[in-house]
């Protein structure tokens, strides 16, 4: 079986213990649906690919097979669940909101430095 952005989807899926209906209604569509991606008898939008991957945690590069870069170092993944959560609040924010919370944390910084 080759690997697909269905099969990957699926193996996902799989070892995190959900089932497509789950899945299904946690990203908005149907479990007939994500079946079909699964098994690769549709592609599936790149709206839908992208919530899938986004629910699962997982870079749109890794659904499909392109090389994951390397860690270069500690510094270039999270410690713990904090951490993690962070990043994942941060991934989630425009560039504007990131300017914001950098300006708070910035001041707030510089507040106990004083």
């Amino acid at each position: 079986m080759s690997d697909t952005i269905g099969t990957r989807l699926r193996h996902i899926r799989e070892k995190k213990g959900l089932n497509q209906i789950d899945v299904g209604e946690a990203v908005g569509i149907s479990r007939s649906y994500l079946s079909d991606i699964e098994a690769g008898k549709k592609d599936g939008s790149i709206k839908t690919i992208t919530a899938l991957a986004q629910y699962y945690d997982v870079s749109l590069d890794y659904l499909a097979g392109l090389p994951v870069p390397a860690i270069q170092s500690n510094e270039d993944i999270a410690h713990d669940d904090f951490e993690r959560i962070l990043l994942k609040i941060w991934r989630a924010m425009s560039q504007e909101e990131r300017m914001g919370l950098m300006a708070l944390l910035k001041a707030r910084i510089d507040t106990n430095a004083a």
